[in-house]
């Protein structure tokens, strides 16, 4: 569950003259939001994500980034996410390689794929909000992590809905529209 940290608004300007920090935090509607540390469980999942991730997508073909990892929606009001995993595919019409998305300024990387997994304290809408956000920034896939029911759901983004692709729980495979040779098996991620 989120703490509000502020209560005067903070603006893009401000934002970025913010100092770096490794605290899990989100701005919604100019608010800062403070998160807990998240649980064992949870950080499991996320390294195991990123173990999976990582067999299947070369460096060559992009980057793949655990939170804390800022994700601007909009600037005013300022709204900013922070996924649990996000990859940034390298392509033509986006960042072309590492060292350019490395330099980006703040806040200009619009990840290809996040990942969210469930918090015990999240509710469905609370994810479904950050969902919206995402597709609303231009993000183009989404995988809803659930701990408790050991499902990986797996939704395309576009500028004009969101769509499920699959739901798969433990036995299955889970597969990308956004990169078709990427599979992750439940029994490995859930082990």
């Amino acid at each position: 569950m989120a703490v509000q940290a502020v209560s005067k608004p903070i603006t893009y300007e401000e934002w970025l003259r913010m100092p770096e920090t490794n605290q899990r935090y989100e701005i919604v509607d100019g608010v800062l939001q403070m998160s807990p540390a998240p649980n064992m469980r949870h950080q499991r999942l996320v390294r195991r994500l990123i173990q999976l991730l990582d067999q299947c997508i070369p460096e060559t073909v992009g980057e793949i980034l655990p939170s804390p990892i800022d994700v601007v929606v909009c600037s005013s009001p300022l709204k900013v996410r922070q996924p649990d995993v996000m990859v940034v595919l390298f392509r033509e019409d986006g960042w072309r390689d590492v060292q350019a998305l490395l330099d980006a300024p703040p806040g200009e990387v619009i990840p290809d794929l996040v990942v969210e997994v469930l918090s015990p304290s999240e509710s469905r809408v609370a994810v479904q909000e950050k969902i919206e956000d995402y597709r609303r920034a231009g993000v183009r896939e989404a995988w809803i992590v659930s701990p408790e029911a050991q499902t990986v759901e797996v939704l395309r983004l576009s500028a004009q809905k969101t769509e499920r692709i699959g739901l798969y729980g433990r036995g299955d495979t889970v597969l990308s529209a956004l990169l078709p040779e990427l599979q992750v098996d439940t029994e490995r991620l859930f082990a």
